[in-house]
């Protein structure tokens, strides 16, 4: 009896053995299932799920998986950039737990990229896309090992210590150099080469610049600048991209000296976001000569005739008609007293005599300008005699030319302009518009030069009858 007793005590504990073995086997599986869960989920940076997986919560890890502070947007969203390069691996071979399967570890292998090492050079990101780039370009990586616990809880293997995953977000609240808008970074305008106190005098070119401060220094910086005078466009410079890392440069000029003048320089940046303005005040020496020349036919010394005007707005009223012309954007009319008058129309008083304005497109060095017929309706032999005089001047030695016309009604009245497009022999097309311009009582022969047939339209259109 005695001996049987101890027989069944003996398969009562190998019994209980293999239970126990049995439980523990199983929960070792559950733990590698749960910490490959808990992976994913640290990956995705979901709290909430991962407090349903922990024995208990954390708050202070909710907040760093939440990679949000109070800084700007772009540092929250350069966080988000890093936390995507998080990988991990469960190392199943590091489990280790007691007899009983009540609790045990296990290790995980997490790795991102080394973003220190991917930002350490740069100075300031220009934008999101900015910082991609270089986490993108990385190769380097940061490698952690973290050793969760889980306990038993009714079968289900739970963590013990999710407070460690805050480890692999240091980053959590680090903030990284975005660069603000480019007007943080300009200085004020400032005039280079002045001749006169605070001025110019004498003048055939203004130069500026807006020195690029602290950190702007480090960017790329396309940028474009408008001249005016007297409220007046004179010139708007295509947007380039700086050639100095320090300041931004404009520049105007004209083939003589400038006029007298209030000459404003407006720098924007290419999405038209203002940098800076500054003025300048631009005088010129009158000379008398002495003695002083008697004026000579055809010594290109003609003065001008009781019609020419120069307004600075570019605005002519053509005498004793009701059409008004209003200069395209670029043009800048060419005052009386100025030499180029003579050197362009002084061989010719008939001309001179009969001048209305004469302007020069300031963006590609043509220009216009219109003189009245005298004594001729526009529908006049005469006037038509004398549109094809001065266009015949304009056909090239050398090249070839095309002449089409187009109407354009302005008012009750329709006008015609001839186009003499010219091919010359290096390829280049340039366009010469001529148009006889009034009514019965008073014509005007209208010349102006484009660079495509567009600029026809834009220098019409500013025609207008009262």
């Amino acid at each position: 009896m005695k001996e049987h007793r101890k027989a069944l005590s003996v398969l009562l504990v190998a019994a209980m053995t293999l239970s126990t073995c049995g439980c523990s086997a199983k929960f070792e599986d559950g733990v590698i299932d749960q910490a490959d869960k808990l992976g994913k989920l640290i990956q995705d940076r979901d709290y909430k799920k991962i407090e349903k997986m922990a024995e208990d919560g954390d708050k202070d890890l909710e907040s760093v998986l939440a990679l949000s502070t109070d800084t700007s947007e772009l540092d929250n969203d350069a966080r988000e950039v890093i936390a995507s390069t998080l990988t991990y691996e469960v190392d199943e071979d590091s489990f280790e737990g007691d007899f009983f399967g009540k609790e045990g570890s296990i290790d995980v292998t997490f790795t991102y990229v080394d973003y220190e090492k991917a930002i350490e050079d740069i100075t300031i990101f220009e934008d999101l896309d900015a910082f991609e780039a270089a986490i993108e370009d990385c190769d380097d990586t940061v490698e952690k090992t973290i050793t969760f616990e889980f306990v038993n809880d009714g079968g289900t293997p739970v963590c013990s210590n999710i407070g460690d995953i805050a480890d692999l977000f240091p980053y959590a609240k680090d903030e990284f150099n975005f660069a603000l808008s480019r007007e943080n970074y300009a200085g004020e305008v400032e005039f280079d080469g002045l001749n006169n106190g605070n001025g110019y005098i004498d003048t055939e070119s203004i130069s500026c610049h807006i020195d690029i401060l602290g950190d702007g220094q480090e960017l790329t910086w396309n940028y474009y600048y408008v001249v005016e005078c007297y409220d007046v466009n004179l010139y708007t410079s295509g947007v380039t991209e700086s050639t100095s890392s320090d300041r931004l440069d404009a520049e105007y000029s004209e083939y003589d000296i400038l006029d007298d003048g209030n000459y404003v320089f407006t720098f924007y940046t290419e999405d038209d976001v203002l940098l800076g303005t500054g003025s300048v005040q631009v005088t010129h020496t009158e000379v008398t000569p002495t003695p002083t020349p008697a004026p000579s036919s055809g010594s290109g010394s003609a003065s001008v005739g009781p019609y020419y005007v120069s307004p600075a707005d570019g605005i002519i009223a053509l005498p004793d008609t009701n059409l008004t012309i209003n200069l395209p954007t670029g043009h800048a009319c060419i005052y009386a007293d100025n030499p180029a008058l003579a050197t362009v129309f002084g061989s010719n008083s008939d001309v001179m005599q009969n001048l209305v304005f004469f302007a020069v497109d300031l963006f590609n060095g043509a220009g216009a300008f219109a003189m009245r017929l005298p004594g001729v309706s526009i529908d006049s032999p005469d006037a038509l005699s004398s549109l094809d005089d001065i266009a015949a001047q304009y056909v090239p030695d050398d090249g070839s030319s095309v002449t089409y016309s187009q109407d354009y009604t302005i008012g009750d009245r329709t006008f015609t302009v001839t186009t003499l497009e010219i091919t010359e022999s290096s390829g280049a097309v340039t366009y010469c518009n001529f148009a006889l311009i009034g009514d019965d009582d008073a014509c005007y022969l209208l010349y102006f030069y484009s660079e495509n047939t567009n600029n026809i339209d834009t220098f019409m259109g500013g025609i207008t009858a009262s």
